[in-house]
């Protein structure tokens, strides 16, 4: 009944972070639906609420480590040479993968996409921010930190990369619930972001990598 109640636990620490990351995104693309105000206001508003649920997003993370971290994620010291190769190599794999899959799905744009350039047409910096920033950090301490906390638990090779499939494929899937073929986009995407973090065992770097990927779009 404890292992149960740990895993049951765990999950719902992941539902809360995922709904907390879905109010931001609305605080962010529809400040009007929760009314944080306009102006200076809107602006301390969202930033203050960002904060707050950046800060319990990866406390939540953390916490499932104390209870149980046989891979040995996260710990210090979290910056080296070797790991930053690793993330090198990572936005590397992830710029090349994404070109050569949309090439083999025929191109265009996803509807994904579609949406993030119509709310881009209607925002300021804090779209930017939000795209950046603020997703990569909670998608990666949810779709990487808190899945292979929770469902693969044990290092061996075979949880490694069953993980790092799986994990891709629910990125893929969140990011295009119609199940079109840019899901296989998607899903390359999350499969580098996961070998990344599987590989350095720390979330900063599937995180950079993330936000560098993202970045690329403004430029």
């Amino acid at each position: 009944m404890r292992k149960i109640g740990h895993y049951l636990g765990n999950i719902a620490g992941a539902v809360l972070a995922f709904a907390l990351y879905m109010l931001l995104e609305i605080a962010y693309f529809a400040p009007k639906r929760i009314n944080l105000g306009s102006g200076d206001l809107r602006v301390f508003a969202t930033s203050l609420m960002t904060v707050v649920i950046l800060f319990v997003i990866f406390y939540l993370y953390r916490r499932q480590l104390k209870e149980e971290n046989l891979w040995g994620f996260n710990e210090s010291p979290h910056w080296d040479a070797r790991r930053l190769g690793i993330a090198v190599i990572g936005f590397i794999l992830i710029v090349v993968g994404s070109v050569v899959m949309l090439n083999l799905v025929g191109g265009g744009v996803s509807e994904n996409q579609q949406s993030l350039n119509r709310l881009e047409q209607g925002n300021t910096g804090l779209f930017k921010i939000l795209v950046i920033f603020i997703a990569p950090f909670c998608e990666e301490t949810i779709f990487r930190g808190m899945f292979f906390n929770i469902f693969f638990t044990k290092p061996t090779t075979l949880n490694k990369w069953l993980g790092i499939i799986t994990s891709g494929f629910l990125f893929g899937y969140m990011h295009d619930p119609m199940l079109s073929k840019y899901i296989l986009v998607y899903w390359v995407l999350g499969i580098i972001l996961a070998w990344v973090y599987t590989t350095t065992k720390d979330l900063r770097y599937s995180m950079l990598v993330h936000m560098c990927y993202n970045a690329m779009g403004f430029i």
